[in-house]
């Protein structure tokens, strides 16, 4: 079954996430805050008393110091929960690769490093044919794994540079960053021979996997929407041809990666 992540709906990522997100434990450095100002207060009035430098004064030195210390931690703590949350904010929960929110902004760097470095890369846009039927035939429990298969194939088969995205129900997206159009193209026609040969089992069965991947290079003076555009009629135009790589190669089982 398909991970679950009741969290995100209750911080309303979908709407306004990052605003929730930025006001995500204010309310606990604000009384570790107050706490502070308090011992600090307490402090100066002590040190105005020269009656007051003996063990008053250490003791409220001290006070300050623990409290010091227990907000370094608890701002320690609320850095890591707020890390995590913003990582499942771009995170797809069946497949673990981005969502549609992660490619844009992943999209947005790529473009930037290429206007300042002058670079090009290719944008391929993987969506999988008859997967309706898929789930409809064995289930949507059979679909989330293909989809985790088919995400766990583009992952391995891209560089740690590449951003790899599931933006839509069984639609990928791979942005192969820094590649010119012959390493580019030449990744196209390598992955659709592996998805197309792609078998994941279930249940006793074999479910073959079937993709069309349209592509469109990209650099410095492109824009997302356009980009995005092109690779999707690129998709639309191989899918309606019917264009499939050669068949009689050796078929591939690939299994989903485990969560982490």
């Amino acid at each position: 079954m398909t991970n679950t992540y009741p969290l995100t709906d209750r911080i309303g990522l979908a709407t306004g996430g990052d605003a929730v997100l930025e006001g995500f434990g204010h309310d606990e450095e604000g009384r570790l805050a107050n706490r502070l100002e308090q011992v600090a207060g307490d402090l100066i009035a002590s040190a105005g008393d020269p009656g007051n430098h003996g063990d008053g004064y250490r003791r409220l030195l001290h006070k300050a110091m623990l409290v010091a210390a227990e907000t370094q931690r608890e701002l320690h703590r609320k850095d890591r929960e707020l890390r995590a949350l913003r990582l499942l904010s771009i995170t797809d929960e069946v497949t673990k690769l981005l969502n549609r929110r992660g490619f844009d902004r992943a999209f947005d760097r790529s473009l930037a490093r290429s206007r300042r470095s002058n670079e090009r890369g290719l944008l391929l846009i993987v969506d999988l044919d008859c997967f309706k039927r898929i789930n409809d035939t064995h289930g949507h429990v059979a679909g989330d794994l293909v989809l985790a298969s088919v995400a766990t194939l583009l992952r391995v088969n891209t560089r740690e540079i590449d951003d790899v995205a599931r933006i839509g129900g069984d639609e990928f997206a791979v942005l192969l960053n820094g590649a010119d159009d012959l390493q580019g193209y030449q990744k196209v026609t390598q992955l659709e021979v592996m998805l197309n040969n792609l078998i994941v089992p279930w249940d006793g069965e074999r479910i073959q996997v079937q993709a069309s991947i349209g592509a469109a290079p990209f650099g410095p003076h492109d824009d997302p929407v356009s980009v995005m555009r092109a690779a999707d009629e690129c998709m639309y135009g191989r899918k309606r041809g019917g264009i499939r790589p050669d068949f009689n190669q050796s078929t591939i089982e690939v299994k989903a990666l485990p969560a982490e």
